[in-house]
């Protein structure tokens, strides 16, 4: 399984959902996320030995149907209304049966914003 969604660019102070669908890596098939959960953390470090330089983590929201595969995070204002630069994120999938695997890793980028 695999979502491989990339850099992600996001304005500091900003708080919309980030939606995920969630695909079958071998057949690009939607994957029905019935009993699942979801995390996504951003952190300082690509690979953390411990919490103490996490930024933020989100628990993911599943969207209507879990059929459809549609996950959802939405960081709050006080998440991401950090100093602008570069960070890490990764999202975890935990299914029906406990087993966890990261379906996403890449730069999470927080960019400067005007407004204040």
């Amino acid at each position: 399984m695999a979502n491989l969604i990339g850099e992600i660019d996001w304005y500091r102070g900003d708080s919309y959902p980030l939606e995920l669908t969630i695909k079958d890596k071998a057949t690009g098939m939607v994957i029905d996320i019935t009993g699942y959960s979801f995390l996504l953390t951003v952190d300082t470090l690509q690979s953390p030995p411990d919490d103490t330089t996490k930024v933020f983590d989100v628990v993911g929201v599943l969207n209507g149907d879990p059929t459809t595969g549609k996950v959802s995070f939405t960081p709050t204002v006080t998440d991401t209304n950090k100093t602008p630069g570069s960070y890490f994120y990764d999202v975890e999938m935990t299914d029906a049966s406990s087993n966890i695997r990261t379906i996403a890793k890449s730069k999470w980028k927080m960019l400067q914003d005007i407004s204040k």
